[in-house]
């Protein structure tokens, strides 16, 4: 069980009540746990959608003590369909609770578009990869603040944050900020990372910095969550909740009696008046309108609820915002070496295992940032529906190739990303965020100078990019998106201060990545965590 950071050192400056935060995702999460830090007792305010009752009452059966049900491992695995020609949603224990699909209540147009807003506790962080590499200076250019603005909020976040990792040479670029526990590999990612490490400067001087994965996983000596036990179900849904969610970190808020909570709850809009907000509601039971008067208010819907409110408050309506993301890719890799033994249960844990930093001038001003997974049975089913074989022969005869296949995803930085549109439109049912796409073809041209640098690399790394089968992936589908309102020193319109303030607004901050001014090639969610609670310590100060 996860153990409570909160204790007699909190603060007792009491703010009035009631200070809200809209949303229960890291951001939000991240925010209403600096506020307490400080002595407030925010009401967290949240859609909070949680799994089926008769998923989770399965899940808990499964959780045997002499070990996990194997057939529960087998019915999650079967409510991932692979497709080799689009990327599903990823479920969370066979349901996806976590997306706002079809949802009345939030109507989205969408046209070539992927990202998709959350309903459920804990935002995205019930379906995400923990990884949790944060930004560099040279990739803020624009912004008002430096890494060093961020660090100590960095740093802090791994109080209630599990970090997974290693000191290695990803410390040149990106100090842990936190003690790493050790996760550890399969052997066929040992067998990379000891190549990796062995031409490490030879593979710096030609531009490319590697190192092993950091993930948001409690591992080792971690009192944070339960260890992770190697089920190979990471991108099922952690059946023993070792990947950190924010929803975690909420339960713990409420524990203490650090928080409050109302779940079920959709924001609308909000109004200033007379040194308060007004927080317009609607249930999602389908009961009426609900008004609710905050002293401030701290937004942390998504980029796209966050951005939704915003429009509305502001009755800035048809008025297109810039969603900046950072474009997605992804292709199988080859290694040289001798194939490993892969099969199912010998796959550990399935999430991001290496982090490749790719610094050249030539592709990017910025860094290209590639994940690599190792083997897993989502590999396994994506080959025998490529080769239209039975997942059972295509393990007996492809066994050689599947155990020298890794797979990699990339992310450009949002300079070199198209940038969507999303604008808010009135109509007779209500309103409707629409979203609409950029060019994409530049983004293109730098993925594929990126995956042939790769490809020259490989006497160094020992493994060699599929570049036929490469994909990139419809915008937002990365889910690294933000910048709709971003900060800055002078903000303009539908732009914010660097508390996170949009024009027009005093007790109404932005904090999640919607106010991001970029978005750097490396994991965006650490991030977003920090400058929450950045802005949640420095709110009042002005």
């Amino acid at each position: 069980m996860a153990r409570s950071v909160f204790g007699s050192s909190m603060a007792s400056n009491q703010a009035k009540a009631p200070i809200v935060v809209i949303g229960s995702g890291p951001a939000g999460v991240a925010c209403a746990w600096g506020l307490a830090e400080r002595g407030f007792k925010p009401l967290v305010v949240d859609a909070g959608r949680w799994l089926e009752p008769d998923r989770e009452l399965a899940l808990q059966r499964a959780l045997r003590p002499e070990g996990l049900d194997p057939g529960f491992a087998a019915e999650l695995e079967r409510s991932f369909r692979v497709d080799v020609d689009r990327l599903p949603l990823k479920p969370a224990f066979g349901s996806l609770f976590p997306y706002a699909v079809d949802e009345p209540l939030l109507p989205t147009r969408a046209r070539a578009v992927g990202v998709v807003q959350s309903v459920g506790l804990g935002g995205l962080s019930s379906v995400w990869g923990g990884a949790v590499l944060p930004f560099h200076d040279r990739d803020l250019q624009g912004w008002p603040l430096r890494i060093a603005e961020l660090a100590p909020h960095y740093r802090s976040t791994f109080r209630f944050v599990p970090l997974a990792g290693q000191r290695d040479e990803l410390e040149e670029l990106f100090p842990l900020y936190g003690e790493p526990e050790p996760l550890e590999p399969t052997a066929q990612i040992a067998a990379i990372l000891g190549r990796l490490r062995m031409a490490s400067e030879e593979l710096r001087e030609a531009g490319l910095v590697s190192g092993r994965a950091r993930l948001a996983v409690a591992s080792g000596a971690s009192t944070l969550a339960t260890a992770c036990r190697y089920t190979g179900l990471c991108m099922y849904g952690c059946p023993y909740g070792s990947i950190y969610n924010a929803a975690t970190t909420l339960r713990e808020l409420l524990d203490a009696g650090a928080v409050k909570y109302r779940p079920g709850r959709i924001v609308d809009r909000l109004e200033e008046t007379r040194g308060a907000v007004r927080v317009r509601l609607r249930p999602l039971d389908g009961g009426g309108p609900e008004t609710l008067l905050a002293e401030r208010v701290f937004v942390a819907a998504g980029v796209l609820g966050s951005t939704r409110i915003v429009l509305g408050s502001l009755d800035a309506y048809d008025q297109p915002v810039s969603l900046l993301e950072a474009a997605y890719y992804t292709l199988p890799l080859v290694t040289r070496q001798r194939p490993a033994r892969v099969g199912r249960g010998l796959s550990g844990n399935t999430l991001a295992q290496i982090f490749l930093e790719l610094d050249d001038r030539e592709i990017s001003a910025h860094l290209v940032h590639v994940q690599v997974y190792g083997y897993s049975d989502l590999m396994l089913r994506a080959v025998a529906a490529r080769s239209h074989l039975p997942e059972r022969v295509a393990m007996r005869l492809l066994q050689p190739l599947l155990g020298r296949l890794l797979f990699a995803g990339g992310y450009l930085h949002s300079d070199d990303s198209p940038r969507m549109s999303a604008q808010l439109i009135q109509e007779d049912a209500g309103d409707v965020l629409a979203l609409s796409p950029g060019d994409g073809e530049g983004a293109a041209q730098r993925v594929a100078a990126a995956v042939r640098k790769l490809r020259s690399l490989r006497p160094l790394t020992g493994f060699s990019p599929l570049a036929s089968m490469l994909q990139i992936w419809p915008q937002g589908k990365g889910f690294h998106v933000g910048g709709s309102f971003p900060m800055g020193e002078r903000p303009g319109e539908l732009e914010s201060d660097l508390l996170g303030r949009p024009t027009g607004f005093r007790r109404v901050h932005v904090v999640d990545a919607s106010v991001l001014p970029s978005i750097p090639a490396t994991t965006i969610t650490l991030s977003a965590i920090a400058n929450a609670q950045r802005i949640a310590a420095e709110h009042d100060q002005d």
